[in-house]
């Protein structure tokens, strides 16, 4: 009877662990797919430039970068997807990845570029926003994904050193280059009012005082008229539903 009953449990954990392995084996392999697909996706698509320098002053009247650091072949990856609206980049973190605008915000959340279902899914622009920026608050989301990858790296400003580091980042349309200075980033609720297309300045500048207050580091530049922003959007862990938002003013550059 112990013979049996001990047969029998090395039969449930030999069957736990097997399917434990299936798991872990299926989620790697969809990370590394991931990783594959936008790694060939930038690496046909983005140019990384040799040389680029800071201008002193930049047109907000603050020192920052004057010169995006890639240069995107748009008229290929709108070939590739006509869903394409844009190019987001981070020097020094996995951010280069291309922005789409679905039909709604379920199109991409977990398909990537070429139409294949993945977990990652791929970076997004909320359907309901214009895709030349002219909405006072413009929404882009992404997956924080175990490997880093995706908006993952957002969460790191937490730390006022990792702000310290990347002040700025980089957003690429077919018409414009934009320089994004980072203003303010914060946990914050998946249903909150940034989750909403703002239809005045008023409650733009509402929400700015807002994101402001809650920073999770104080930023060492402001513009002094802020007509729009670009709001990144990520999991956070802190508790259930919780968003890590950072907040950018898009400085056109070109």
């Amino acid at each position: 009877m112990r013979r049996t009953i001990s047969n029998i449990l090395i039969i449930v954990f030999s069957a736990i662990i097997a399917f434990s392995g299936f798991r872990l084996y299926t989620i790697f392999h969809e990370y590394h797919e991931g990783e594959k697909q936008y790694e060939e996706t930038a690496s046909s698509f983005v140019e990384k430039k040799q040389e680029h320098t800071q201008d002193p002053v930049n047109i907000t009247g603050d020192t920052g970068p004057q010169v995006c650091p890639i240069s995107v072949d748009f008229d290929g990856l709108i070939a590739a997807n006509s869903d394409v609206v844009g190019w987001i980049y981070s020097e020094g973190t996995q951010i280069n990845y291309p922005v789409l605008r679905g039909e709604s915000n379920d199109t991409y959340l977990h398909n990537m570029i070429n139409g294949e279902y993945n977990s990652a899914g791929s970076i997004f622009m909320d359907f309901r926003n214009n895709p030349d920026l002219s909405d006072f608050n413009t929404i882009i989301y992404g997956h924080h994904m175990k490997n880093g990858s995706m908006f993952a790296s957002l969460h790191q400003y937490v730390k006022q050193d990792f702000y310290d580091e990347h002040k700025y980042m980089w957003y690429l349309t077919p018409d414009h280059i934009y320089r994004l200075d980072v203003l303010a980033g914060y946990v914050g609720d998946a249903e909150a009012e940034i989750y909403t297309i703002f239809t005045n300045k008023d409650e733009l500048n509402s929400y700015l005082s807002f994101a402001e207050g809650r920073s999770t580091f104080t930023p060492d530049h402001k513009a002094e008229e802020i007509n729009g922003i670009i709001a990144l959007s990520t999991c956070s862990y802190e508790y259930d539903d919780a968003r890590y938002v950072l907040v950018c003013v898009p400085v056109m550059i070109d």
